[in-house]
């Protein structure tokens, strides 16, 4: 099969070497990375984790385990599924260790025992997301490092780009070196910031976690539930349904969202019960009131009546010095503004202004959503400050803002009648033919391709229903056509999508496999399809209830809300989660379906 991709290492030595270097690198490395990722099953559930000794040690993350001395399997990359038992647990830190009950030698990585990483170093996470799958190995993930924490990976964490999601708690960054430094634990609300336990946190506890102690307690008491990776947060939405309804009256947001019910992460929740009913025992950080981006130290917004708000600052500043230090960098200034007391701060337009922080709630910790797609990192191109030695990021983004330049007339958007662009178009015969998502274009009126800043009427000349492709005309000649790479991709060889105002880049996670006759991938844990509307359902009735619903998941765009029950698909009656996952294995990803669902007293068809 032909592959519709830029693979950096057919581009020329015109460009920068960079990005070919790091191609070589991460093609190299994956197949020993991946080998030595394994999946935790228990209770129904899994994580996954990293063996790092021939005789079967794994480090892993404290919210798998939970707990010492308890039993569980280990799936290695071969196929073979083996005992194990946790051992030590950190839940301060969210480190822990387990051993495989098995006779060795098992493939392992080292790993680091004091800080040997920094800012903007490349780093590969692997994992397996939404539960290991079968046919699938550990899909390997590309980012850079944003915060090069030691402490935990809750408080002074390793931050990077490489992108995990539930299923992939407990699983390796690692270095170029193939070295662990870190261990998957959380994504902070936000899916590009992802949060990694650092190695020298757990190895200042090793002997203890070898022997089996246990420290501190697991963030959230009520996680406890006999599945560990389906946290419903049902007790967090019932005090915020509860202190809504309170509190309407004199919050205009809390009316808004009365008035127009969405769905909001257990952060948002935390937020809003803060605000209005605040624990008086609750652990305090300091908060000056400041949004930045998330490279650079502009100021995006102010928080209302905090103590950014009473001073001269204002969105747009750009902060230079912190107590007379320049910084470049939002991480830079996170780390100080983090510390608490007062702080002098200059700004771009030449003023000084002093800021002593306000007392608020620390932000809660939560585990990872439920199982969603992979995404790839976005490169915004920046000179920024160079990176690492061997990876010089002002070399790298070059080189992408050159690759992104020889392609501009390669990748085509196609817009509405109002201008509004809908999806991208990839040129496969420089007489006007290319290639898009059909099932973004069909029934709309007045579509347009935009070439050099004109507009061209688009013709559908056929449709693939089962690849979702359109071939497409446009009255242009000149255009640049793409190349056509016959031959399978490698784990790890980079990619770019270039077009717009940014870059995508990623790498390939794992090997082409042959698509399931049923329409549905196993999942080694439940041994269930892994259909996709991105919920999870109530364990406490065979009804499908929903319990989660992944942000941003099908599910969550079509307005299905955490206590919905499906009564009715594509007009079958469900009264169990069974039924409707029959159902839902007769469909293909990105058919549309009709559910009918009962919310409190109404039946709401979406």
């Amino acid at each position: 099969m032909k592959t519709l991709l830029f693979f950096l290492s057919l581009i020329g030595t015109v460009f920068s070497q960079t990005p070919k270097d790091l191609d070589r690198i991460v093609r190299k490395l994956a197949p020993d990375l991946v080998d030595a990722t394994v999946a935790i099953i228990v209770n129904g559930g899994s994580g996954s984790g990293v063996i790092v000794s021939p005789e079967g040690l794994v480090i892993t993350a404290a919210h798998v385990t939970n707990d010492p001395k308890k039993q569980m399997k280990v799936l290695l990359s071969d196929g073979r599924e083996l005992p194990a038992t946790s051992l030590g647990v950190d839940h301060e830190t969210d480190g822990a260790l387990l051993q495989i009950n098995a006779p060795g030698p098992f493939p392992f990585r080292p790993y680091v025992e004091t800080k040997t990483y920094k800012v903007d170093d490349w780093v590969i996470a692997t994992g397996h997301p939404g539960g290991p799958v079968v046919g699938r190995p550990a899909p390997v993930r590309l980012g850079r490092i944003s915060e090069a924490g030691i402490k935990s990976g809750f408080s002074d964490a390793i931050t990077s780009s490489a992108m995990v999601i539930s299923g992939d708690s407990g699983g390796p960054l690692y270095n170029l070196k193939g070295e662990v430094i870190g261990i998957n634990s959380n994504i902070s609300g936000s899916w590009r910031i992802n949060k990694h336990v650092p190695l020298p946190s757990i190895v200042a506890r090793w002997d203890a976690l070898i022997a089996g102690e246990a420290f501190g307690r697991p963030m959230q008491p009520q996680q406890e539930a006999e599945d560990l990776f389906n946290e419903p947060y049902a007790k967090l939405r019932e005090r915020f349904e509860d202190a809504l309804n309170k509190h309407s009256e004199n919050d205009p947001e809390a009316m808004a969202l009365l008035k127009k019910p969405r769905l909001l992460d257990p952060h948002h929740m935390q937020k809003f019960i803060d605000r209005w009913e605040p624990d008086p025992e609750a652990p305090k950080s300091p908060q000056y009131g400041l949004q930045l981006e998330g490279r650079a130290p502009r100021i995006t917004s102010i928080v209302p009546n905090s103590p950014a708000a009473k001073s001269e600052l204002i969105p747009g500043d750009v902060i230079t010095e912190v107590n007379g230090k320049l910084v470049s960098r939002t991480t830079d200034l996170a780390l100080v503004l983090r510390q608490g007391g007062k702080v002098s701060l200059t700004i771009n337009r030449g003023k000084t202004v002093e800021l002593k922080p306000m007392e608020v709630i620390a932000r809660k910790h939560f585990p990872q959503p439920v199982a969603g797609v992979i995404d790839m990192i976005v490169i915004e191109p920046t000179d920024g400050d160079k990176g690492p030695d061997q990876m010089p990021k002002k070399d790298f983004t070059g080189a992408l803002e050159l690759i992104q330049e020889k392609f501009k007339n390669s990748i085509i958007p196609l817009k509405n009648e109002r201008g509004k662009t809908l999806v991208s178009a990839t040129v496969i015969h420089e007489i006007g033919q290319l290639i898009t998502k059909a099932s973004e274009i069909v029934d709309i009126e007045g579509l347009n391709a935009t070439v050099d800043g004109q507009n061209y009427p688009v013709t559908i000349m056929a449709i693939d229903e089962i690849t979702d492709l359109a071939l497409i005309n446009i009255d242009v000649k000149g255009l640049a056509p793409v190349s056509w790479e016959p031959k399978e991709p490698k784990v790890g060889q980079l990619l770019i999508t270039p077009g717009g105002k940014t870059i995508l880049v990623g790498v390939i996670t794992q090997p082409a496999r042959n698509a399931p006759k049923k329409g549905y991938e196993l999942n080694h844990a439940s041994e269930r399809p892994s259909a996709y509307l991105g919920v999870t359902f109530s364990a406490e009735t065979s009804t499908p209830v929903i319990e989660t619903i992944e942000l941003g998941s099908p599910a969550d765009k079509i307005g299905i809300l955490e206590g919905d029950q499906i009564i009715q698909f594509e007009g079958f009656p469900v009264s169990t989660v069974e039924a409707l996952a029959e159902l839902l294995t007769k469909r293909s990803p990105g058919e549309k379906v009709e559910i009918l669902i009962k919310r409190g007293n109404e039946e709401v068809k979406v």
